[in-house]
């Protein structure tokens, strides 16, 4: 994702509005995705929608498939929130630093992951401007929200209702019934949305991008209990890998 500007490409299309970075989808992924935007004054638009292959078009399917279809077969949906440790990445500026081993069988699982997961998200192009961390022997990307101190140990729950009220705090969320119908394409990319509102379909451009999640949002009573943490807080936080165009809301401890 890129934050500088720059000029529009010349479309097809007569775009009713645009914006630099469409969130859609009914998980949580997408809305942590806008939360994380929106306090880089990005200019977000938020719009739900249900991302199965029988419920929307033929294309958008496609594209989505394109995206997953190299990750293995499809496995159950991971409702457990990930908690991670981190800490800050330290440069060194010494000539002879080694460089980082790429692992691609990493870069699937993870990826694997956040198909899995409701509080994953998929990237039209990849995101920029996060932070490099280390945790368990990896780099991570990280774009850290704010810090979650839950009650309970029905994290996901918490987490969920935590992220509704960083929206709702920043003027994100939309109960007009504005809903994703279709992905709009050119030059090889996606280029922004066709959504549905109540006066009727509106296209809208994303400059930066289109953040999606995918699969539905689990009902109150299937989210996991999990262990509460040790000390009581924690950060919650989009992460990602380097050159991944998928990411996966954590709580991170500093490590």
């Amino acid at each position: 994702m890129r934050i500088d500007e720059e000029p529009l490409e010349a479309s097809e299309y007569q775009w009713d509005d645009v914006v630099d970075v469409i969130c859609a989808g009914a998980g949580l992924g997408a809305l942590a995705h806008a939360i994380w935007c929106a306090d880089l004054d990005l200019d977000v638009e938020l719009a739900d929608a249900e991302l199965s292959s029988d419920a929307i078009d033929p294309d958008t399917a496609a594209y989505l498939v394109s995206m997953t279809e190299d990750l293995g077969p499809a496995v159950d949906r991971d409702l457990r929130l990930a908690v991670a440790y981190a800490k800050p990445v330290v440069v060194n500026k010494d000539r002879k630093a080694t460089i980082e081993p790429f692992f691609g069988s990493r870069l699937r699982d993870f990826s694997a992951r956040c198909v899995a997961s409701p509080f994953g998200v998929v990237y039209s192009q990849v995101p920029d401007g996060m932070t490099s961390m280390h945790s368990a022997g990896e780099t991570i990307r990280v774009a850290v929200l704010g810090d979650f101190r839950p009650e309970t140990d029905c994290l996901g729950a918490e987490l969920a209702e935590w992220l509704r009220g960083q929206a709702d705090e920043r003027g994100l969320l939309d109960d007009t019934g504005t809903a994703l119908q279709r992905l709009i394409f050119e030059y090889g990319r996606v280029a922004g949305a066709e959504l549905s509102t109540p006066s009727g379909p509106r296209l809208v451009r994303a400059v930066v991008g289109v953040a999606l999640s995918i699969g539905p949002i689990p009902d109150s009573g299937d989210w996991p209990i999990q262990k509460k943490l040790s000390d009581g807080a924690a950060q919650v936080a989009v992460v990602s890998r380097t050159a991944s165009r998928f990411g996966l809301v954590e709580l991170l401890h500093s490590s």
